[in-house]
């Protein structure tokens, strides 16, 4: 059966492909640039297939790929020069498709020679691969999970929406509100009702007390400063994480209610964002450990493969920091954007998607 995916789904393909046959993958600075004299030598990459998993050994560093199955079994072994040869057709063929979703004939015949069924590892898991590398930090050969993030067709998501992301504003009125004979508003539109009538909103609750804890685990009061970042993004007041975090550093009286300096904030913004990448879901309870335990894999749009593995983690959080964007998710399936009385009080939801800027 022909297989199609979309740039994403296909990324994920690729980067497997891409860092089996280069035998390394390289780290990258603040500013995605790659550094070639930074890199990390692959042993073994692990992946989930449709039926188990399947390992890809390359320790012998003799020019070919040894195939085994879940229960450790022989299953090929092919030259790694007959991948190598195809990587930059099938890179080629993934950044010059229009098509919501499409195939790639090179790649379907790479995929049979290496056993592989899908593209993709299954939604819900933070590790997209599963890599085992030399590390020369440590005596032992870490099996580390990494996510795969692409710069090819729409920005990814860091953070995904659901109804655990909502947070809940009261609406403080000055005056009653002007008349509008509009029928539906935009989120944005019913947010400026109530600043045009001179009121304000007020952060009340979060639709998930989940991920309210785990929020919290980041700074006691860290879940009203994510308040205040997503009630500036539906003011219309920035989209930019970093220029979020600079408008709500600049308000004194809000800053001196939670007691937190400005490179403070930056700080636990970081840490947040960092948490979120590696392991922390809105809707589960968040141990502060790292579910992907390796860290991020990046597939630039010139085709190179960057990791930033948890030894550069600074470098990380500064990447994420300066390319993550807020974004509005639909606001029928996630129930948002809209007035309604609840415990006599005006309220409305606005929710929190996470997106990277390319």
């Amino acid at each position: 059966m022909p297989i199609k995916g979309n740039k994403g789904e296909w990324s994920e393909f690729y980067a497997f492909i891409k860092i089996l046959t280069d035998g390394k993958v390289f780290t990258a600075n603040k500013d995605l640039e790659i550094l070639r004299d930074h890199f990390y030598l692959v042993l073994k990459i692990i992946r989930e297939e449709a039926k188990g998993i399947k390992s890809y050994d390359i320790s012998k560093n003799d020019g070919n790929v040894l195939i085994r199955d879940g229960n450790d079994s022989k299953i090929g072994e092919i030259n790694l020069n007959d991948v190598k040869s195809k990587v930059s057709d099938i890179f080629k063929a993934m950044k010059d498709s229009s098509g919501t979703t499409f195939r790639i004939s090179t790649a379907e015949s790479v995929m049979k020679d290496l056993h592989c069924s899908k593209l993709k590892a299954s939604s819900g898991k933070k590790a997209d691969l599963v890599i085992v590398l030399h590390d020369k930090k440590s005596p032992e050969f870490p099996k580390l999970g990494f996510s795969i993030k692409s710069m090819l067709g729409s920005p990814s998501t860091l953070l995904n929406s659901s109804g655990a992301t909502n947070f809940i504003y009261k609406a403080v009125e000055n005056k009653p509100e002007k008349t509008n004979q509009k029928k539906t508003f935009t989120v944005r539109e019913a947010a400026a009702q109530v600043y045009g009538s001179g009121g304000k909103l007020e952060f009340c609750g979060m639709g998930s007390e989940t991920f309210r804890a785990n929020l919290r685990k980041i700074d006691s009061n860290f879940h009203i400063i994510m308040a205040e970042i997503t009630r500036h993004y539906y003011a219309g007041h920035g989209t930019k994480i970093s220029d979020l975090v600079e408008l709500v550093a600049s308000d004194d009286k809000f800053v001196g209610s939670i007691d937190l300096a400005k490179d403070a904030l930056i700080i636990k913004i970081k840490r947040f964002l960092s948490a979120i990448a590696l392991g922390m879901t809105p809707g589960k309870n968040w141990d502060g450990k790292t579910q992907t335990h390796g860290g991020y894999i990046i597939v630039k749009e010139d085709g190179d493969v960057v990791c930033y593995h948890l030894y550069n983690r600074d470098q990380f959080e500064d990447y994420l920091f300066n390319n993550v964007k807020l974004d509005t998710p639909s606001t029928k399936k996630h129930k948002f954007g809209k007035f309604y009385r609840e415990a006599g009080e005006k309220r409305i939801k606005f929710n929190l998607q996470i997106r990277f800027l390319r």
